[in-house]
């Protein structure tokens, strides 16, 4: 099954507005989120942060309902909420505070519930993890960084693919021109290191060594 890519447009005055609307009401979001995404009905016991990271294309949002899966965990992609709360994304500053505010929260309440929460972004620089770390300390949750990566070749033919069509749970907009600014960009490793996936042929066997270091952490 597929679905028709979305335009990107200028952000306006209804787009800005709707964001400070979305802001103001976060705690109902969290809420609306929380059942979008599909929490696991029984909590995994103890909280855990299983942060994503890489590049677009490299199939982080495949991995991670695959790791989720493993560890019964709540699988929060910051694609995925971006899509729900906004018809036509503009990946404005203000925007992007809303979305990844309400990430954050939606993180918060899942840890403070003890399950485990694979959260699905580029996170590529450190600052950008920054908050969601800071929220899984103050839960006293470890956290638990995964670099996805991916043959090149694969990747580009993936993100060629997403201009013609994509398949309906693939909720992301990055091209070919994004997936290349990013890459040019330096990647910040975490200070205290991190797993990798490699998302190829032996992806189950990769997502099963993650959970397990998950799992035994």
């Amino acid at each position: 099954m597929t679905r028709p890519t979305r335009p990107v447009r200028n952000s306006d005055s209804a787009t800005r507005a709707q964001t400070r609307s979305l802001a103001a009401h976060r705690r109902a979001l969290v809420a609306q989120m929380r059942e979008e995404i599909g929490v696991p009905a029984i909590a995994a016991g103890r909280a855990a942060l299983v942060m994503l990271m890489g590049l677009p294309g490299v199939g982080k949002s495949y991995c991670g309902r695959l790791l989720a899966a493993d560890l019964g965990a709540a699988h929060v992609a910051t694609d995925h909420l971006r899509s729900r709360l906004f018809i036509a994304p503009t990946y404005t500053t203000e925007e992007n505070a809303a979305v990844f505010g309400i990430a954050e929260a939606l993180v918060d309440e899942l840890l403070a519930d003890e399950h485990i929460v694979v959260l699905d972004a580029t996170h590529l620089i450190a600052r950008y993890r920054a908050p969601s770390e800071g929220v899984a300390r103050a839960r006293g949750a470890p956290i638990h960084h995964v670099l996805v990566t991916a043959d090149e070749a694969a990747v580009r033919a993936r993100l060629e693919a997403r201009t013609h069509d994509r398949a309906a749970d693939d909720h992301s907009d990055a091209d070919v021109r994004i997936y290349e600014r990013m890459r040019s960009r330096e990647f910040e490793p975490p200070t205290d290191g991190y797993l990798e996936i490699r998302n190829g042929p032996t992806v189950a066997d990769e997502v099963a060594r993650v959970a397990a270091v998950v799992r035994g952490a």
